[in-house]
């Protein structure tokens, strides 16, 4: 990976962000909206049930922005004319695109931040965390889980001109098989395809550090899912390198990337 050419894509996703304002809606403005809904359908509840609808929030503002910035940046791409120069260079796309997903892995990290910081000072809510310091790093590490599948993602986006149809379908999925807004144990004969998601068991870990007498999906406990985050991220980016190198590698010799 040529490192030089992922911080130069990390600085042009950051003056990208900042000079175009609509971007704060769905990444700042959005899951906050989400977050102060569940608070007001909760009331006056505390405890566990306001950890839990403060963390969907968080969690649907990290795939929010992961998922849809990721897409769009591709997009844009094509709209002003630059994938084809990006493609000539002797850069892989896949640098290029795994520096602006780590820039939104950090807008992503801020925005659950100020949900938590608004769920707290301006709600005034009991968002109390069990074990604050391995909570966070388990939040940290759900949002490189989710990075990773925007990576995965990204490189079908390169193929088609539908990335808006795809980036809608795959939101709420995630948030469902996710456990982040509704417990795993509930979807039924449905619940094995969360076990195939790495955020699932990032949620789960986060749960099982933010929540006292929390029961986990497993009775392995917090290693044990920090183990399966891992495994399954690692499977994602090999597959999404796997899928860049050889979707670039067919559009360069059939030079079919511009063709409607």
């Amino acid at each position: 990976m040529n490192i030089k050419a992922v911080s130069w894509s990390f600085k042009h996703q950051a003056l990208q962000f900042i000079a175009d304002p609509q971007w704060i809606i769905p990444s700042i403005i959005a899951p906050f909206l989400f977050t102060v809904v569940a608070l007001y359908m909760y009331g006056d509840v505390d405890g566990p049930v306001v950890l839990t609808a403060v963390l969907g929030g968080g969690v649907l503002g990290m795939w929010g922005n992961t998922l849809f910035t990721s897409g769009y940046s591709v997009s844009y791409d094509r709209y002003n004319g630059t994938i084809e120069p990006i493609m000539l260079t002797p850069t892989h796309l896949i640098d290029v695109i795994a520096g602006r997903c780590i820039w939104n892995t950090f807008i992503g990290l801020l925005n659950a931040g100020l949900v938590f910081i608004a769920a707290q000072v301006v709600f005034r809510v009991g968002v109390n965390v069990l074990d604050p310091l391995p909570f966070f790093l388990m939040l940290a590490m759900t949002l490189l889980a989710l990075a990773s599948i925007g990576l995965m993602f990204a490189a079908l986006y390169v193929l088609t001109r539908a990335s808006f149809v795809i980036m809608t379908i795959m939101e709420f999925p995630i948030y469902v098989f996710s456990g982040a807004l509704f417990p795993v144990s509930s979807l039924g004969s449905l619940a094995p395809i969360s076990y195939f998601l790495a955020p699932t068991w990032g949620v789960d870990a986060m749960k099982i550090a933010g929540i006292a007498g929390y029961e986990s999906m497993t009775s392995f406990g917090i290693l044990f899912d920090v183990g399966m985050m891992i495994f399954l991220m690692l499977l994602y980016v090999a597959a999404g390198m796997l899928l860049f190198r050889t979707i670039e590698r067919n559009i360069r010799e059939s030079g079919t990337l511009v063709r409607y």
